[in-house]
């Protein structure tokens, strides 16, 4: 059964989160990239680019979904509440399935729970390029994954070049 989530002609307009700077509590939208790259009823795709010291809007997960990191980076969370819960290297490819509150990792397991509300900043020296994969009905078809196996490939034959 697929999670209804927020359509893309409704998202508005982005809603700037300062947390980091001042504990604030941010409003909630949901922009879990920067823009939407391509849309059709099984599958939402995202550009999602980060300058070093930049700051995503405060957004809540809907869909069950993969990243592909093109240029990794440190990136460092924060929770609904504004408050700081942990850093990591994005690099690779992750996936999440929306269970609850919270965001399950698919494949692995991580140290510490993924809150389905959050925000991330950019704390590296470089810009963070990304790939998101939103699964609008379920799990990602297998076209879907190929799709980013294939976008992992190239980042790996381009490397810093991007």
């Amino acid at each position: 059964m697929a999670v209804s989530g927020i359509d893309t002609d409704s998202l508005g307009e982005t809603k700037p989160c300062t947390c980091d700077t001042d504990g604030s509590k941010c409003d909630i939208d949901g922009y879990v990239g920067s823009t939407v790259l391509y849309e059709d009823d099984t599958v939402r795709v995202w550009n999602f680019t980060l300058a070093p010291g930049e700051m995503t809007s405060m957004h809540k997960h809907d869909h069950d979904y993969h990243f592909v990191a093109i240029k990794p980076t440190q990136l460092e969370v924060y929770g609904e509440d504004g408050y700081r819960l942990f850093d990591f290297r994005a690099e690779g490819v992750l996936g999440f399935k929306v269970n609850g509150d919270f965001l399950e990792p698919i494949g692995i397991e991580l140290p510490w729970p993924v809150p389905r509300i959050h925000a991330a900043k950019n704390i590296g020296d470089d810009d963070y390029y990304e790939i998101l994969y939103e699964s609008k009905q379920g799990e990602l078809s297998e076209e879907y994954l190929n799709a980013m196996k294939k976008t992992k490939t190239v980042q790996n034959e381009v490397g810093d070049e991007l």
